[in-house]
């Protein structure tokens, strides 16, 4: 779950904002500069920040700006909002460091694919490594592992396949329902079968059979990663 940091004084983007992120994330919303200034200098573990330039006691520019210095140190990923849409308006956004720029009025499902993009790079960048069992996944280097003992073996999977063990690596024994199997691995909007995702699961249960984990079917749900319960011919007679 990741804490987002909303500075928006339009109530209809921040219920927007709550209705795209509420059930997953944590959205604090500031309506002014002052009451954002608050809310970062004292819960200084932003994942992100959506920021609106146009604020009724400032720039939202410069605030940025002033705490830029605070949002790096922090790894905040930073997504400006603007009314103005021009390609100087771009520039000058990219210039002041903001990882994204968005143009108001906004499609809610596009805002949705930037923010998710956004966390996913943060999630990266804090841990570039997932392991769990023999199974370990490098997101920087976008390759997966199945580890016995000392020795490392890749793991020839597909990107579909690679983006599942992801994201069950970092659910792991938790149920991934397949709403989220969609969005995290497809993306919001597009439409795929039920068959096409048991297709791509199949062929990553086939590829991770060797290791210590194992993918659990929960019927009507989704799925679960765990790991395999111990052979009994393998364990020390007592």
């Amino acid at each position: 779950m990741a804490r987002v940091l909303l500075v928006e004084d339009s109530v209809d983007i921040k219920r927007m904002v709550i209705a795209l992120l509420g059930n997953d994330h944590t959205v604090d919303w500031a309506m002014d500069l002052k009451t954002a200034g608050e809310l970062l200098n004292s819960h200084p573990d932003y994942d992100l920040l959506l920021l609106d330039l146009g604020l009724p006691d400032g720039s939202g520019a410069e605030f940025f700006a002033n705490n830029a210095d605070k949002l790096d140190k922090q790894g905040t990923e930073t997504i400006l909002l603007t009314s103005t849409n021009t390609v100087m308006a771009r520039i000058n956004g990219f210039k002041m460091g903001a990882a994204d720029f968005i143009a108001k009025p906004f499609d809610p499902l596009e805002l949705q694919v930037r923010i998710n993009a956004k966390l996913k790079r943060r999630q990266t960048t804090l841990n570039p490594t997932l392991r769990a069992g023999t199974v370990e996944v490098d997101l920087r280097k976008q390759q997966a592992f199945g580890i016995e003992g000392e020795a490392r073996t890749a793991l020839d999977l597909t990107p579909v396949e690679f983006k599942l063990l992801t994201l069950f690596l970092q659910n792991q024994g938790q149920i991934v329902d397949r709403a989220a199997i969609l969005q995290n691995v497809w993306g919001a909007g597009v439409h795929v079968s039920t068959r096409v995702v048991d297709h791509h699961i199949c062929g990553l249960r086939k590829k991770i059979s060797k290791t210590s984990e194992r993918i659990e079917s929960v019927y009507g749900v989704g799925y679960r990663l765990e790991a395999a319960a111990a052979d009994p011919s393998k364990q020390d007679a007592a």
